[in-house]
């Protein structure tokens, strides 16, 4: 085994907080490889990472977190861990968090942990949320109340099966498909309430821009596993 538990980090343009999140990781002891999928940022994200210890993987043009994500669970597997971590790269410090999150499947209570998040000021509506919940429900018969939290730890084998079967959405609707494939596979998922927190778009433009996009997503998410029945 290459290492025991690696963590995936997607990444644009997070040269400010990107080497926080990677050292919290590995000298928190947290995980024991990291790798970086910068996704073709217009900064030195790639070389903030690098600088803090990450294994940094750059994509030659922008193809979105999922597409990202995808390449850095590629990278893992080569590596054979036991865990796998979803972290985003945008948490700094409170990254350390995620061995809360761990901890819950390494003692067994689920497959999937599913970091909570505290409210964060200039956040948006809870529209998206509230549709990622309902989605999950109908689809796979459980309730979510974090759906869209990026912030995962996961037995590296049944990772490998939901996305060798399913694959992984390409944007913002990662989250909300993999959460139902996962659970219609019979794999089990627990949320672990945290502390940590993202900084919100806000209300205006920018803000309202990203929720658009990320509505389109979760609706094609949901839409795409509509027509699915649960595993054989």
């Amino acid at each position: 085994m290459g290492c025991s538990v690696c963590a995936v980090v997607p990444a644009l343009n997070e040269q400010e907080s990107v080497g926080e999140v990677v050292a919290s990781l590995l000298l928190g002891g947290v995980a024991d490889t990291v790798i970086v999928v910068d996704d073709h940022s217009s900064d030195h994200t790639a070389e903030a990472a690098s600088a803090a210890g990450a294994q940094v993987v750059v994509n030659p043009g922008r193809r979105g977190k999922g597409n990202a994500v995808r390449t850095g669970v590629q990278v893992a597997q080569a590596l054979d861990p036991e865990y796998v971590l979803f972290v985003d790269a945008d948490l700094g410090e409170c990254a350390e968090e995620m061995a809360s999150v761990l901890r819950k499947v390494k003692e067994g209570v689920a497959h999937m942990a599913v970091a909570g998040f505290a409210v964060s000021a200039g956040g948006g509506f809870g529209a998206a949320v509230a549709v990622a919940r309902w989605g999950v429900r109908s689809l796979a018969g459980v309730r979510l109340e974090y759906p869209l939290s990026g912030q995962r730890a996961m037995l590296a084998r049944s990772l490998l099966d939901v996305v060798g079967r399913f694959g992984l959405e390409e944007g913002f609707g990662l989250e909300v498909g993999l959460a139902i494939d996962w659970l219609r596979s019979g794999y089990t998922i627990v949320e672990v309430p945290t502390a940590m927190r993202h900084a919100g778009l806000g209300r205006g433009p920018r803000g309202l821009a990203h929720r658009a996009r990320q509505f389109a997503a979760i609706g094609a998410a949901l839409s795409a596993r509509a027509g699915r029945g649960r595993r054989a």
